[in-house]
């Protein structure tokens, strides 16, 4: 019975096998003007596959004998759906009808017989398929990171063999070296986590890309992508709604991968700007979904590097599309050194819509592992994807040697004696340092130079500082600043000593003590040609004691305790050169008072995000505005303690991105004295005059204040700027060319007790260079203001900013 069982199917299976015949279909899409239409898409939908037109217009299709529906789609035109039996080989010709509605005005002057925009919009009509495929993801991703030093500078012979490394062969390239082994985590539409069990680095790693997830992620289905550690804007998918709008696309081939038909199409930007990507895109037809991309991002919007490119490769992965292998290159210039990087990313072991706890995806995107530093090599070999080519195997062997003789005893005690030896040299210029570092501790004494100050109050001054450091295991650190002056004209002996001690790196919680005199600000907000005036310095003798840390994520909470006695100058002798420098350069008179301060203030961001490392926190910022809110109190203390003043101040600021369109910032404030009973001028509360020249701070000043002025009720000042990134530069002729960006801001003033109204306009441009291996934006600025006090005013100002790496702000 079986036998016969086996034996039916094997005659059936065979009978509908042998069943299924096949036929031609052919002919040709015509326009109704007999146009043939090159690329038209023809598409069997029970079969879900297809084919596109050639040249003539021409298509042939090999289908089984039976029922089939045809469509035919092209862009610009109404498709065409058929019901068709095929029992034999046939023609059928197809003429489409043009479709006024389909294009918007910018499509509609495309030419017809470049089938790539047909095929862009058919991925922008099915991206949210591919965009919701999942809620929740789980992959493991491997990144490995090389960076080649090249050295643009000649060495002498005798400063290659000072340098020379015994452990690197001299053919081998000097390199910066990463690699991690990451857990990444992501739940839609933006939510992501990663933890690093194990990371490698060897070299200066700042300017690698993708040492974390959080450097910044490439989804071309979303309309945007920001990345802040490449530049401020945002960069716009050639997948985007609007991408017709930015980019031309051209059809450079199709090929066919496995069952799939693929086309490979080229991406221009469609005039110069600093948003769009340049490259090639390649999209799986019938699934109109994204297969492999590879753009360079423009020069324009960098900030840091001079050229910067990625790709992507997608796969199927249980039914879902998603992105399994990525690399990023770029070249950096300056100090007299090129640096070509590459980063690999392997994504593998995906797990899809898990379900996590409640509190899984919070502010904390990343955490390093205690033990991700410690890996051996056995680890590595075992967890990458592919093998170190055998320079990099070279290399890191080399590094690895290098690394366990710098931390040998003996290396270290060899170091430290010429670290600790005293020579002329170090007396004479850098200073002299004595390590002991099995305690972890560091003396540091000051040069001769330093010895001698001309320019002090009251002529000069000889003067000398030690620092001591302690540094423990887990970061926390205890520095100890002793110092002494004396003035040879007045005889008199000052001096302080200052006590911090980070006790809790993760909270970034610190004490700060200080007892001493000497000479102070009374305005430390004083415009440029006021800050070293006499009448803006008093003696001050006094202890302080404050206290910082972070209650919970993104709360901060500062107190300060204060004694201080405040004198005048009195008989005290100055020297002719402030004298030669000012006119009416006297110092201000003022009662001598002991006054006890307590201050406090709380600043909080919320949503702040951050990565946790061993013993450290590093904050990331964001999408939300930072509260701050700051109260001081003041007592005189010559007869006991009796209410001085009472002061107030609320605070809001943030800076966000704008998308394409550039960055903004704002900062409003509103504060009051509650009490006045007794203030001296240190006290006061004070709204800056602008400086001749120089464009100051735009969120803490105004430019054309005409003088400094004290406030002692309530006031309000807002501050706006939003600097625009090429936005609108890269959109002219030639000046598109220059790297001149645009900037625009305002701000305003209200001081009720002195029934003062101010408000200014400025608008500028600005242009980043570079200098060595730092990078500064110098900008030029015309400033309209206007006051109830003193009209309309005017002028140009001028700044000039250096580049923060390590915050990704152009900030002092």
């Amino acid at each position: 019975m079986k036998k016969l069982f086996l034996l039916t199917f094997i005659f059936l299976t065979g009978t509908i096998t042998f069943a299924q015949q096949y036929f031609p279909l052919r002919g040709y899409v015509y326009s109704t003007d007999n146009e043939p239409l090159q690329n038209a898409s023809v598409r069997v939908f029970d079969l879900q596959t297809g084919t596109q037109t050639n040249e003539a217009g021409q298509y042939e299709l090999s289908l089984e004998q039976g029922l089939h529906r045809i469509s035919v789609s092209y862009l610009g035109f109404l498709p065409q759906t058929i019901e068709i039996v095929i029992d034999s080989s046939t023609i059928y010709n197809f003429f489409l009808e043009p479709d006024e509605k389909v294009l918007s005005e910018v499509v509609v002057n495309v030419k017809k017989k470049d089938y790539s925009y047909e095929v862009i919009k058919n991925v922008i009509e099915n991206k949210e398929r591919w965009q919701n495929q999942f809620q929740t993801l789980a992959a493991k991703t491997y990144v490995k990171s090389v960076e080649e030093i090249i050295s643009l500078k000649p060495q002498k012979e005798d400063e290659k063999e000072e340098n020379k490394n015994p452990f690197m062969a001299d053919s081998l390239p000097n390199m910066n070296f990463f690699e991690a082994n990451i857990q990444h985590f992501q739940s839609l539409p933006n939510k992501q986590k990663e933890e690093r069990t194990g990371v490698k680095k060897f070299g200066d790693i700042h300017d690698l890309y993708y040492t974390s997830t959080t450097d910044g992620q490439f989804d071309l289905y979303q309309n945007l992508q920001v990345v802040e550690k490449l530049g401020e804007n945002a960069l716009i998918s050639p997948f985007s709604t609007v991408g017709y709008l930015g980019y031309k696309f051209k059809l450079l081939e199709t090929y066919h991968n496995g069952e799939r038909l693929v086309y490979r199409i080229q991406v221009k930007p469609k005039e110069l700007g600093n948003s769009l990507y340049e490259g090639e895109v390649e999209v799986l037809d019938g699934l109109w979904a994204i297969h492999k991309v590879k753009l360079s991002v423009p020069k324009r919007l960098l900030i840091e590097y001079n050229s910067f490119s990625f790709e992507q490769e997608y796969e199927f992965v249980q039914d879902k599309r998603v992105v399994t292998k990525e690399m990023f290159e770029w070249k950096l210039k300056g100090g007299g050194e090129t640096k070509n990087g590459r980063t690999e990313v392997s994504h593998s072991d995906f797990v899809f819509d898990s379900t996590y706890a409640k509190n899984f995806f919070g502010p904390e995107v990343g955490v390093t592992t205690a033990e991700a530093y410690k890996r051996d090599s056995s680890y590595w070999e075992n967890i990458r994807p592919k093998p170190l080519n055998s320079t990099e195997r070279a290399v890191v062997k080399a590094k690895e040697l290098e690394e366990i003789r710098l931390n040998s005893k003996e290396y270290l005690d060899s170091v430290d004696a010429i670290y600790n030896k005293v020579t002329p040299l170090k007396v004479l210029w850098s200073g002299v340092g004595h390590i002991n570092r099995a305690k972890k501790v560091d003396w540091r004494f000051g040069s001769l130079p330093e010895l001698l100050n001309p320019v002090a109050i009251g002529g000069w001054r000889v003067q000398y500082r030690i620092q001591y450091m302690k540094r423990f295991e887990n970061r926390k650190r205890i520095d100890v600043t002793p110092y002494l002056n004396y003035g040879f004209l007045n005889k008199d002996l000052r001096g302080f000593i200052n006590f911090n001690f980070l006790y809790n790196p993760i909270r970034q919680s610190s004490i700060f003590a200080s007892a001493g005199q000497g000479f102070d600000v009374i305005n430390g907000n004083a415009t440029i040609s006021d800050i070293i005036r006499r009448n803006n310095f008093y003696i001050n003798t006094g202890l302080n004691l404050s206290h910082r840390t972070e209650l919970f994520n993104g709360f901060y909470f500062n107190t300060q305790l204060q004694w201080n006695k405040r004198e005048d100058f009195g008989d005290f002798k100055f020297s002719r050169l402030g004298d030669e420098l000012f006119e009416q350069n006297e110092p201000v008179s003022f009662p001598t008072t002991k006054i006890f301060k307590t201050n406090f203030r709380i600043e909080f961001t919320p949503g702040q995000k951050y990565l946790r490392e061993p013993n450290e926190k590093i904050v990331l910022g964001s999408r939300w505005p930072t509260f701050s809110l700051r109260s001081n109190f003041g007592f005189n203390s010559d007869n006991g303690l009796k209410k001085a003043f009472n002061y107030t101040e609320f605070n809001v600021s943030q800076y966000f991105n704008v998308g394409i369109f550039g960055t903004s910032e704002y900062r409003m404030a509103l504060g009051k004295f509650m009490d006045t009973t007794r203030l001296a001028p240190m006290d006061y509360q004070y709204q800056r005059g602008g400086d001749p020249i120089w464009f100051s701070p735009n969120m803490y000043t105004y430019q054309l204040i005409p003088q400094t002025f004290s406030t002692f009720d309530w006031f309000f000042e807002s501050h706006y700027e939003h600097q625009f990134n090429g936005f609108l530069t890269s959109k002219v002729p030639l000046l598109n060319k220059t790297g001149i960006r645009t900037v625009g801001g305002a701000g305003l003033l209200y001081v009720p007790e002195r029934k003062y109204q101010y408000s200014e306009l400025y608008a500028g441009a600005n242009r980043v260079f570079r200098l060595g291996k730092s990078r500064f934006r110098l900008g030029a600025y015309y400033v309209v203001s206007q006051s109830n006090k003193d009209g309309i005013r005017s002028g140009f100002k001028f700044s000039l900013e250096p580049y923060n790496r390590d915050k990704n702000t152009w900030s002092f």
